[in-house]
């Protein structure tokens, strides 16, 4: 009872440290429509952000980009989780070196994207979600042996869904800054799931 007892205060000191909410994407982006609804009003329909970029953009399509912009950086969050979970728990050395990479580039990246929301006072996630935490710890549970194969396919699945996202923001997106964001943000996504699919054809299922 004793040892049960332990193994529950441990579990649940570890979800502490884990800061989480349902939904802080969702939480972000009423968030965001709530204030440039505001600057919206109190502005005339003409945004502090428009003067800095010389742009007559409206209030719909500020949120567009505010929008965007928290989804990439929601998945920016979630693969630098699980880039640390590959870096403590794999087996091989070449998964471990590559979970070392991305959590190095996600991390400089949302730094970026955390600069970009700031100039325009966009609302961000700070925390993973419920459910991501829950794909988190999803992996983390994974038998040993099985652990390589099971997080080399999450981060292909990971990088594949960030491919979508970035794509569809790419083509809703005007604004130069963010525009190119997304493409330099693009382009090292595609180089990380190349990677990841050399490492799982070549190493993992060899």
């Amino acid at each position: 009872m004793i040892f049960l007892a332990l193994i529950i205060a441990l579990a649940a000191i570890a979800c502490k440290e884990r800061p989480t909410a349902k939904a802080p994407e969702k939480m972000a982006k009423d968030q965001n429509k709530a204030n440039l609804d505001h600057t919206n009003y109190s502005q005339g329909n003409y945004h502090r952000e428009d003067s800095k970029q010389g742009m007559n953009q409206n209030n719909h399509n500020d949120k567009k980009y505010a929008d965007i912009i928290v989804d990439v950086i929601s998945d920016q969050l979630y693969e630098i989780e699980l880039a640390k979970t590959g870096k403590t728990r794999a087996n091989s050395l070449r998964v471990r070196e590559f979970a070392t990479e991305l959590e190095k580039h996600h991390t400089k990246r949302l730094q970026q994207l955390n600069a970009l929301a700031g100039q325009f006072n966009y609302a961000i996630p700070r925390n993973l979600s419920d459910s991501q935490w829950k794909d988190i710890q999803d992996i983390e549970s994974t038998n040993s042996k099985k652990f390589d194969k099971k997080w080399i396919d999450e981060v292909i699945s990971a990088h594949n869904k960030a491919v979508d996202i970035l794509i569809k923001g790419i083509d809703k997106t005007d604004h130069i800054n963010i525009k190119n964001e997304l493409n330099n943000t693009l382009q090292e996504v595609r180089s990380h799931l190349e990677s990841a699919n050399y490492i799982k054809n070549n190493i993992i299922n060899k």
